[in-house]
């Protein structure tokens, strides 16, 4: 709001000029200067555009600092052995770690986060590092291999790492660390299933169907979160719900048509229930790539034409129409009240 044009607006209906001003203050001054640093319980609408590039940089900061030691410990560690590797990455823990406390005292929330997240994502190679080191034997020797391949070797690496990643997320209580204690359980879901049954089993259907169930319990325990008053401890369950269901609906129908059109249309059913846009986005690109693998011929564009102009009359059609549907998704509000836990 201009304030030249809220004290001449204010003027025409007869408001004092003074009591204008102190009105126009109290409505629309600037927020107080704060660390940009430590907004990260701010909701993303009441930041402003530096915050927000902030925060960015710094998970961009954290993802690469985790991919590149993972990276090069893998490719180096052979030539450095493996005891060089295990010393450096706890080496590598403590510093992060200290980091993460000196972070938590300063009050720089988004630096507390990300540190504590990479101590997180370093622990299965530290556990794979000490395993080595004694001797245990893995189907998969290198460590690369730990994020494409299920084998019931990991699974020790995955409970370790969940319960420091879970102490961490309880010392230092951000919604970041859900996302190692929800991703190494998905990991742990399969591996464990492979130890229990044996590597060498021919039929993976249980592993399928493991999957599939593992990720409708996380995506319940998410919504769970979110009927608490713990929204943002809740994103990262819940976008470990869609990854797994995703991923499991359709190996256990042998069939990529209709789970996954099934998926889109139930991500969006939950969006608009949970107020949800990760949900919302992720049914559009599922339903997205269900009409892509299911394309055949000429009639393709056709299709996708019509799919969207559909949406798009929808949309008009909700937001004009006075109609019970309309009302309530514009009263539909989230399901409990945002609690403030850490911050």
């Amino acid at each position: 709001m201009n304030r030249e044009q809220f004290l001449a607006e204010a003027d025409i209906v007869g408001i004092d000029r003074n009591a204008a001003l102190s009105l126009f203050e109290r409505l629309y001054a600037a927020p107080e200067p704060g660390s940009e640093l430590s907004r990260n319980g701010t909701p993303l609408t009441d930041q402003t555009r530096l915050s927000r590039t902030v925060q960015v940089f710094v998970g961009l900061g954290v993802l690469l600092v985790i991919g590149a030691h993972a990276w090069w410990s893998t490719k180096g560690y052979q030539a450095a052995g493996i005891g060089i590797v295990l010393a450096l990455t706890l080496l590598w823990q403590a510093g992060f770690l200290c980091a993460a406390e000196w972070a938590k005292r300063a009050g720089y929330g988004l630096l507390e986060s990300g540190f504590a997240a990479i101590v997180a994502f370093y622990t299965p190679l530290t556990i794979f590092s000490i395993e080595r080191l004694i001797g245990v034997d893995f189907e998969h020797q290198d460590y690369k291999d730990f994020y494409p391949w299920i084998s019931g070797g990991w699974v020790f690496m995955e409970i370790g790492s969940i319960a420091v990643a879970a102490a961490l997320l309880y010392r230092y209580r951000r919604p970041f660390l859900t996302l190692p204690i929800t991703l190494f359980t998905g990991f742990l879901l399969m591996d464990a299933t492979a130890r229990i049954v044996g590597n060498g089993f021919d039929d993976d259907d249980l592993i399928k169907w493991i999957v599939l169930a593992g990720g409708i319990v996380i995506g319940l325990v998410g919504t769970l979160l979110d009927y608490r008053g713990w929204r943002r401890f809740a994103l990262w369950p819940h976008l470990t719900s869609i990854w797994l269901v995703a991923w499991g609906l359709p190996l256990c129908t042998g069939d990529n048509t209709w789970p996954l059109f099934l998926v889109a249309a139930v991500d969006l059913l939950v969006g608009i229930w949970l107020a949800r846009l990760v949900y919302l986005a992720a049914g559009g690109i599922i339903g997205w790539i269900a009409i892509s693998v299911n394309a055949h011929g000429a009639l393709f564009p056709f299709i996708l034409m019509a799919g969207g102009i559909l949406f798009i009359v929808a949309a008009i059609w909700l937001a004009k129409a006075d109609s019970p549907l309309r009302r309530w998704l514009d009263e539909r509000s989230l399901p409990a009240p945002q609690r403030d836990l850490a911050y």
